[in-house]
């Protein structure tokens, strides 16, 4: 994804009732009042604020919410680092992006997310080589099986997730 498709994405921006379809969903309204009204770039420099906290908004917004605030999760997907060490502190920034996705893709969502499905494996595939190479790398924490098994378990359940939207 280019930077100029970012930025022009089309159509309106999502209304509160897409953010929350069932009207008083106390999750989705939460995500309104942290993305509402804002542009897709405006929406990713929210979301590089803290990525572990508005990752869950992602869960809860309605599917054309979602549909269209994706390429924030796409994007800080493609461009962040799998690891992170900061104040002599490893963190793996994206473990718990998978769950959010996974979750909008449910029996009866939307067309419109369900068209998300191969971007969404791409993404998929482009997490484990990010993964692969961190492990090869032999730093004591970002090759340790275990770390590496936890980050990988929430992709591939995503991917197996994901499978029944292919084939169906």
């Amino acid at each position: 994804m280019t930077q100029n498709q970012f930025q022009n994405t089309s159509g309106p921006l999502p209304g509160e009732r897409d953010f929350d379809p069932y009207d008083g969903d106390l999750d989705a309204q939460s995500a309104w009042r942290n993305f509402g009204g804002l542009t897709l770039a405006e929406a990713y420099r929210k979301f590089l604020e803290h990525p572990g906290a508005y990752s869950e908004d992602f869960m809860w917004m309605g599917g054309k919410a979602f549909v269209y605030y994706f390429p924030v999760l796409e994007r800080y997907l493609l461009v962040t680092p799998v690891w992170s060490e900061e104040n002599g502190s490893e963190w793996c920034q994206i473990l718990g992006l998978g769950s959010p996705i996974q979750c909008q893709f449910t029996e009866d969502c939307l067309p419109e997310v369900r068209e998300l499905v191969p971007r969404v494996m791409a993404l998929i595939t482009h997490v484990r080589d990010a993964i692969d190479v961190y492990v090869s790398s032999g730093h004591p924490y970002y090759s340790n099986p275990e770390i590496h098994q936890h980050v990988s378990e929430e992709w591939d359940q995503l991917e197996q997730h994901l499978q029944k939207f292919e084939d169906g």
